[in-house]
């Protein structure tokens, strides 16, 4: 029987699926210098190819396949997050309806973010 981490290596690791993803982070500010816009790409990528919807569950997800512990995994989101002063501007925009700071939490960066992952508009599977 195969262990998470056999099932969603695969989705984590596939060049176009990453390259995607970190794209999306980045461009809605999150800085790559934060470990986790990593983590966040890799929650991402999860999200929006349905590995799952609850959130709890892509965070042990991540944890398992990188060894870490699931409140790394939360950690370090939350502070890459909170750190990019930009996201709610620049996540505004991507999506087209305003977000403002106060409501800006990893579930919705996640979700707004998971669901961009394969739009024909920024896919490179397009």
């Amino acid at each position: 029987m195969k262990t998470t981490s056999e099932i969603y290596d695969e989705r984590l690791n596939d060049p176009g699926l990453r390259e995607t993803a970190e794209r999306l982070v980045m461009r809605a500010g999150v800085s790559a210098k934060y470990k986790g816009a990593h983590t966040l790409a890799d929650t991402i990528i999860l999200y929006g190819t349905d590995a799952s919807h609850k959130f709890c569950t892509l965070y042990k997800i991540v944890a398992e396949c990188r060894g870490l512990k699931f409140k790394t995994v939360m950690r370090e989101i939350d502070y890459a997050i909170t750190q990019s002063r930009e996201l709610p501007v620049r996540l505004s925009v991507m999506i087209g309806t305003p977000i403002y700071e106060e409501d800006i939490h990893s579930g919705l960066v996640i979700s707004y973010l998971g669901m961009m992952l394969k739009n024909p508009t920024i896919s490179l599977y397009s």
